[in-house]
């Protein structure tokens, strides 16, 4: 325990750690080097210091090594388009829905996600409320992702390194770095997504420690109404990670002619709720839903490489919804996820 207590002491004299330092930190506490109070100790020293994107990135490293891991072919295809979370929005599950939109339009979809923690409705609660079986080995996701290009990968049965870390978390009860490992962790080894953090101040941090983790194209977004999504109600922080580097900027939904309108069109308040909005944006009814989801799906798109233009990727996401494609691809989930 001298190691851990080491580099504690580190981080409560407000130093940043290196990766590799962090990494090992993380290895202790997974191998049960660390007692319980020195994961606490882990979660409040990071948060108050604050997490710099080699400390994020080495805690996703030692977590991705222990991931169970989803056996797709050809994984630097896929796409994932899970949050952090914890932006206490309440609106319905965007992100779930924009996977059926992406997969719609062709694009294999490897969801990440886990039961509500601080929304309405989490996008495991939302696809049971919907009929999914959403508790499948890997082989079966895999499976799935390859047939209709969408699976819900359920954290919980992935990451069986977090199991050290849930209790400390629980009883210190604040946003840590946990909370962003989780997303940056995707089991099926996505290479291409977009991640809505919970706060602007994580954006570029984000997106710094995904191009040291080796991402191809990603978005990391921040929404007005400090949602962890493309906001329809205002500018949205964006940092687009590619090849070329980091380029940050601000998008606003009048880029698309989309008028901004307010979050409380698209809050809920059960996953029923959820369910019944996201039928009627992927059945094609208009509003404020399906803005919001469009403009999600045209940063997925563009993620995916199917699309370099805004308006290209924009119309894209509009003909899988149109279409009846991205509806046809979330029955057929639902009803495989049962029968696979």
């Amino acid at each position: 325990m001298e190691r851990v207590r080491k580099l504690l002491r580190k981080l409560a004299d407000f130093k940043n750690l290196t990766s590799e330092e962090m990494y090992t930190l993380m290895k202790e506490i997974v191998e049960g080097n660390a007692s319980e109070a020195q994961i606490g100790a882990l979660v409040m020293g990071t948060k108050m210091k604050g997490e710099t994107p080699e400390e994020i990135a080495g805690a996703v490293k030692l977590f991705r090594e222990k991931v169970v891991k989803v056996p797709v072919k050809n994984p630097e295809e896929l796409v994932d388009t899970a949050g952090t979370g914890g932006d206490n929005s309440g609106t319905f599950n965007v992100s779930t829905v924009v996977g059926f939109v992406l997969a719609g339009a062709g694009i294999k979809v490897a969801k990440h996600g886990n039961r509500s923690v601080s929304s309405k409705s989490g996008s495991a609660d939302f696809l049971e409320a919907l009929g999914a079986k959403i508790d499948l080995p890997a082989e079966k996701v895999a499976t799935l992702i390859e047939e209709i290009g969408f699976g819900f990968i359920f954290a919980p049965l992935y990451h069986p390194a977090m199991k050290r870390v849930i209790g400390p978390r629980r009883e210190v009860g604040v946003r840590s770095i946990f909370n962003l490992v989780g997303p940056l962790t995707n089991p099926a080894g996505v290479k291409r997504q977009v991640l809505g953090v919970f706060s602007a101040d994580y954006v570029e941090k984000v997106a710094k420690a995904l191009k040291d983790l080796g991402a191809i194209h990603a978005y990391v977004v921040h929404g007005k109404g400090g949602l962890d999504e493309v906001s329809v109600e205002g500018e949205t922080i964006v940092a687009e990670v590619s090849q070329k580097g980091i380029r940050t900027f601000t998008f606003l939904p009048e880029e698309l002619e989309i008028k901004r309108k307010s979050l409380n069109e698209v809050k809920v308040s059960s996953p029923q709720e959820s369910v019944e909005i996201a039928l009627s944006v992927l059945k094609g009814d208009t509003g404020t839903p399906r803005d919001i989801v469009l403009l999600n799906a045209t940063f997925g798109i563009l993620a995916s490489g199917k699309a370099t233009e805004l308006k290209e990727a924009y119309q894209i996401a509009q003909e899988s919804i149109d279409s009846g494609k991205a509806l046809e691809v979330m029955n057929r989930y639902v009803e495989l996820s049962n029968k696979v």
